[in-house]
């Protein structure tokens, strides 16, 4: 197996002979380098090859120099051959890492393929693939490779079962031929000192079995495809059998010879996967030609199209998601508000496959901040102002709540970025590890920035707050590849919607505000110069104001200046005392 990563430049001999001219392009100093990324099977010399192309975020830049993983010293040249025992990542226990990445990628391309090819999202990602389309090369090599494999793991009781029974008659005493001999006579009693053994032939299901199993074998050590055989009972044929098999044709002609052994549904379309394997390897040319690949150049689309999958909602958000200024958002899905839990609010997210030391800005940030300015409206005209919610009234559980009628103060809409991150430390593909990153830590810098007219204004229409996540690639890649994506959705969007109160709380100092002898309704109308955009009502029906103050800033200012008011009713005159509870969002949030 070889592994070559996106955008990275290499010593023209270590890549040209492997990857075709017409995905390669001059970097610097006489070197190549590729835009795609994808799966290739390639014949070089007489010797075939899975090749792998993995993505750029896989590659970490330290001191202006790309590292696998950033691990010290690994650079991309010195893992191009996995079978290489002096490869780096073999040494340090990590050898199984790439060529599990390498099948994830192309189950996940492939799904990717399937779902949209022909449609304007398939032809933007730029996928490109030559794979078999009938006869017995009906399935590519890898694709054939991966169901022999996923057989495995879906029938281990089969194979238990057929064990036991075809194994069940040996070494037991076949008395016709023992009482032939001549026993051994004590006390009238006959003994049979040496029996007679049965010998059972090798079933024919063994057969099928033992080249199935051999086959794995020899996938696991010629490609080092992760392959957990677990305890065989066949002696399995060595790798260099199973070669001259696919070479020589005899394993295909095996094949056809056996066919009419089987009659079960399972043992049917073993051995089809057995037949095409042999089939389409004995096929091959000697000379070097691209046998078959599936390549993206536009891996972003990917990405995009894989993120969605997991986190956003997939109907009732179609009007959102396609904005009437032609602007359309990667990722949309309705969650509990940040403000109480009695009514929701969508988060609305964008992809972004850059390399960890990248950010984005500029119009990236414009955009980000018109999708919320886009949905709120949205919500404005087509809920609040169709369907008025006015003070004592109850909200029940599933409203969306934009606008606060009472205070007309505006609910926080989360918005933010995901991005892929992969790290030395966390190779899981089945943890997601989802967190909010700290947008530039050089500059101390915690998030990104936030779009205000006016300062200390967190309920402000205006004021939109933005965040980072950062999600693990070798989870988001097996989950799709897997068709694993819709279970995790509730997970990913609890722990968006969590660390988002945490963030918020971090920046701003939250209170109740009850007043006395007098209702929230009047008070919050006669005092609006100090209450705009700083209070929001949990919910309508509630007796106090939710206050916040931003920590930095003229926040502390305004926080010390707004507890000295003396507020008067404008009909009465009378003194209007209050109390100024303090509380947090989290707090807030499960109310």
């Amino acid at each position: 197996m070889r592994i070559y990563f996106e955008k990275h430049e290499y010593e023209a001999g270590k890549i040209v002979d492997y990857l075709p001219g017409d995905i390669l392009y001059p970097g610097s100093d006489g070197k190549r380098y590729t835009d795609r990324i994808g799966y290739l099977f390639v014949s070089v010399g007489g010797e075939s090859y899975p090749v792998f192309i993995l993505p750029k975020s896989f590659l970490i830049s330290v001191d202006g120099q790309d590292l696998v993983l950033g691990m010290d010293s690994v650079l991309p040249e010195d893992v191009i051959d996995t079978d290489d025992p002096g490869n780096p990542l073999e040494l340090e226990g990590k050898g199984f890492l790439l060529p599990s990445l390498g099948l994830w990628l192309y189950r996940a391309l492939d799904r990717f393929r399937n779902e949209h090819e022909g449609t304007p999202i398939g032809e933007t990602a730029k996928l490109d693939s030559q794979l078999p389309e009938n006869g017995a090369r009906d399935k590519d090599f890898l694709a054939t490779a991966l169901e022999l494999i996923d057989f495995l793991k879906d029938h281990r009781s089969l194979f238990t079962q057929i064990s036991l029974i075809n194994h069940s008659g040996r070494d037991k005493i076949d008395w016709a031929k023992t009482v032939k001999g001549d026993p051994f006579i004590e006390n009238d009693e006959a003994w049979y000192l040496d029996p007679a053994i049965k010998e059972k032939t090798i079933d024919i299901d063994d057969t099928l079995l033992v080249l199935y199993y051999s086959v794995l074998k020899y996938l696991r050590d010629k490609y080092r495809f992760p392959i957990d055989l677990g305890e065989v009972p066949y002696e399995l044929l060595p790798v260099t059998e199973v070669q001259r098999l696919i070479d020589t044709g005899i394993g295909s002609k095996q094949m056809r010879r056996i066919r009419h052994k089987y009659f079960r549904d399972d043992l049917k379309h073993l051995w089809s996967l057995l037949h095409s394997f042999f089939t389409y390897n004995s096929s091959e040319d000697d000379n070097y030609r691209t046998n078959e690949y599936l390549l993206v150049r536009k891996f972003e689309v990917i990405f995009e199209a894989m993120v969605d999958s997991l986190i956003s909602d997939t109907r009732g958000v179609e009007d959102l998601k396609k904005q009437d200024d032609g602007k359309l958002i990667d990722h949309i899905f309705r969650a509990t508000s940040l403000v109480g839990n009695l009514s929701d609010i969508y988060f609305i997210g964008d992809s972004k496959y850059y390399k960890d030391e990248n950010r984005p800005k500029g119009v990236a940030l414009y955009k980000q901040f018109t999708y919320a300015k886009n949905a709120i409206q949205y919500h404005v005209d087509k809920l609040h102002l169709a369907q008025k919610h006015y003070p004592g009234d109850k909200l029940v559980k599933g409203n969306i709540r934009y606008r606060d009628t009472l205070t007309e103060g505006y609910n926080i809409t989360p918005n933010f970025f995901i991005r892929a991150r992969v790290t030395e430390d966390d190779l899981d593909f089945s943890s997601h590890s989802l967190q909010k990153t700290v947008w530039d830590e050089k500059k101390g810098i915690e998030n990104p920035p936030t779009n205000k007219h006016f300062e200390d204004r967190l309920f402000d229409r205006d004021t939109l707050i933005l965040r980072e996540f950062s999600i693990n690639l070798l989870f988001v890649i097996a989950s799709y590849a897997g068709y694993e994506d819709e279970c995790w959705s509730s997970e990913l969007h609890r722990i968006i919607r969590d660390k988002f109160i945490d963030s918020i709380d971090a920046e701003y100092e939250f209170f109740k505000l009850t007043p006395h002898n007098e209702n929230t309704l009047d008070f919050d109308r006669l005092y609006t110069p100090w209450l705009n955009g700083k209070t929001y009502t949990l919910h309508e029906f509630e007796d106090y104001l939710i206050v916040a103050f931003e920590k930095k800033g003229q926040g502390p200012k305004d926080k010390e200046e707004f507890k000295k008011q003396h507020f008067r009713n404008a009909d009465t005159g009378q003194e209007i005392t209050y109390d100024l509870e303090p509380t947090t969002l989290r707090e807030l949030s499960a109310n």
